[in-house]
């Protein structure tokens, strides 16, 4: 499966934050998405999830035989995890993975001891999802992405509240997304480098 994105141009009022972006993204590569911060790299990235629609342009997801996806299938083949995207902190870790799992955004054999056991955390079940550390509901995010069994997986800034054990969890486990199609929005030196080529939004004014 194939990301293509063809003259891609996004604008917020009367600046340009990314212009003439072209590129084609390949299942089985990693792709780092790099710039400083303020440059527009998770504004791209959300594009390219098809997660917002860019001014001009246009993203597709394609199959091996080159055909267009239909974009209302493309949200079920895309896993994301961002510190800006929020659990649903009502519920109990329980509750929020019986709820993805009736969703079909996690499988259905997965249980709470699995869950736990990947994520390598134990988190109280009971406990409410906001009582737990920000580093805490990181991992979370990511274990829900990684587990997800998506084709396509995103992560802006994925080590962001993570100490170190738990970043080199992070980093051992995208490395064992062999078949998936990995971009990943980043100007941690750690995180660009678990990718196989870097793009530069800069190189997109």
């Amino acid at each position: 499966m194939k990301i293509l994105a063809a003259h891609v141009e996004k604008k917020f009022r009367q600046e340009w934050v990314v212009r003439s972006f072209s590129y084609e993204f390949k299942s089985g590569q990693s792709y780092a998405l790099t710039g400083p911060n303020g440059s527009g790299k998770s504004t791209l990235l959300r594009i390219l999830a098809q997660y917002s629609l860019p001014t001009k342009g246009n993203v597709n997801f394609l199959l091996e035989d080159h055909s267009s996806i239909d974009s209302d299938q493309c949200h079920s083949l895309v896993a994301y995890a961002a510190p800006y995207v929020e659990l649903i902190e009502e519920f109990t870790l329980v509750e929020l993975l019986s709820f993805l799992i009736q969703l079909k955004a996690l499988p259905a054999q997965l249980s709470l001891e699995s869950f736990q056991k990947y994520i390598e955390l134990q988190p109280d079940k009971n406990k409410f999802i906001k009582n737990y550390s920000s580093g805490m509901r990181q991992k979370i995010k990511l274990g829900i992405a990684l587990l997800a069994n998506k084709p396509f997986l995103f992560f802006d800034e994925p080590t962001t509240n993570l100490d170190e054990k738990a970043k080199n969890w992070f980093y051992q486990k995208i490395k064992e997304q062999n078949n998936s199609l990995i971009i990943i929005a980043s100007n941690e030196a750690s995180e660009i480098n678990l990718c196989q080529h870097r793009i530069s939004i800069l190189d997109f004014k």
